[in-house]
């Protein structure tokens, strides 16, 4: 048995390491993958911290509780930190977000260093009278904070449909992958804690189980996370909420009604014309470009001309393109996967939900429907 466990705990070093030197090997770093860097690196900590204590290393143990203890203070913030600063062009987001780390600091200072140096004095016990259980609370606060990264995530992605066509398959949402996979570690935790007040029992191995759905999760996440440089240098900025206020109230007023069936023009001829839909990686910038306008003009023309978002907007052409195809011979020596990628559409998946959703059937069905309607003619 100790053998498995050290063989895990050994892999998870090599996971972590390896997603540490796989982020500094990036040639552009920003705050998001420094950020990261401290977070797999935290990871690392609790991981050595397991492995000295499985094979009584009394100094590595001592070196590592300082980094194992109060972790589920430090790494839910920091992983909302890491989501605000990939979608927040902010000099000085470190600086404002330091309130989150505040209870971590007290923790840290007023618990971990103490106990550490002093483990049988009356002060701990003092704090064990008040707070019994340190791990509930930990488990508590880790899941909140995850829940409200996933929170700014899903409302970041649906502000991103502004700019981009394709984004629901962006590799960014290793984000959604990597947060929902860590608060499924914090949810086992936060259960084997509570059978461990509810039946009254307790066990040095049941930290092990935490540390086992980690490394699980770092397998699942480490090499799929790793080749997608994106989500570690995003190649755009979402702005803060009182920004975006202001840049919409701005937009409301940005057009005058003498543009809008210039513009109307030039995108018509970019879509009918050049069909730069059938691209996949279409994004506001590219078709403002084409356009020959600022993304901020066409943004507003989106908005206040068109009434629907940049993604729907460039869909509905795709999905319009597909059913000409699926009508068409080309079925005959395409997959419908094909046709879909064809027409921009990054992925089956993107494809099949973009049209059913604008035509209420699969594209299989409807190509089924028009054959159906060509026989009865």
């Amino acid at each position: 048995m100790k053998l498995t466990v050290d063989f895990i705990l050994v892999t998870g070093i090599l996971l972590s390491s390896f997603a540490i030197i796989g982020v500094l090997r990036l040639n552009q770093k920003k705050t998001p993958q420094y950020i990261l860097v401290v977070f797999w690196f935290l990871i690392l900590s609790v991981i050595a911290y397991f492995y000295a204590s499985l094979h009584d290393l009394k100094m590595l143990q001592f070196i590592m509780y300082y980094l194992e203890n109060g972790v589920r203070f430090l790494i839910p913030p920091l992983l909302y930190l890491y989501v605000k600063s990939i979608f927040i062009d902010d000099h000085n987001l470190l600086k404002k977000s330091l309130k989150h780390f505040i209870v971590f600091g007290v923790y840290f200072i007023s618990y971990t260093i103490p106990k550490s140096l002093i483990p049988d004095s009356n002060y701990i016990y003092m704090y064990q009278e008040y707070i019994p259980n340190w791990a509930l609370v930990q488990d508590i606060f880790g899941i909140v904070y995850f829940i409200l990264s996933l929170k700014l995530f899903y409302k970041v992605s649906r502000l991103m449909k502004q700019s981009y066509s394709n984004i629901v398959e962006k590799e960014f949402l290793w984000i959604e992958k990597f947060l929902i996979s860590f608060l499924i570690v914090l949810i086992v935790d936060l259960i084997i804690t509570i059978t461990e007040m509810y039946f009254g029992y307790n066990v040095d191995w049941d930290g092990y189980i935490t540390v086992l759905f980690m490394i699980i999760a770092m397998s699942y996440l480490g090499y799929y996370g790793l080749k997608q440089s994106t989500v570690f240098i995003p190649s755009f900025l979402i702005q803060t909420d009182d920004e975006q206020v202001i840049e919409e109230q701005k937009q409301a007023l940005y057009l005058k009604t003498s543009e809008h069936d210039a513009l109307k023009v030039k995108f018509q001829s970019c879509m009918k014309e050049d069909k730069i839909y059938l691209s996949p990686d279409l994004n506001l910038k590219v078709l403002a470009d084409a356009m020959g306008i600022s993304e901020r003009k066409l943004s507003a023309f989106f908005s206040e001309v068109m009434h629907r978002s940049f993604y729907d907007s460039i869909n509905l052409f795709r999905v319009e393109e597909a059913k000409t195809l699926l009508k068409s011979d080309v079925v005959e020596s395409h997959s419908i996967t094909g046709i879909g990628l064809t027409c921009g559409f990054s992925s089956k998946s993107s494809f099949y939900r973009i049209f059913k959703k604008r035509t209420q059937m699969s594209p299989l069905a409807y190509r089924k429907s028009v054959l159906k309607e060509s026989h009865h003619t």
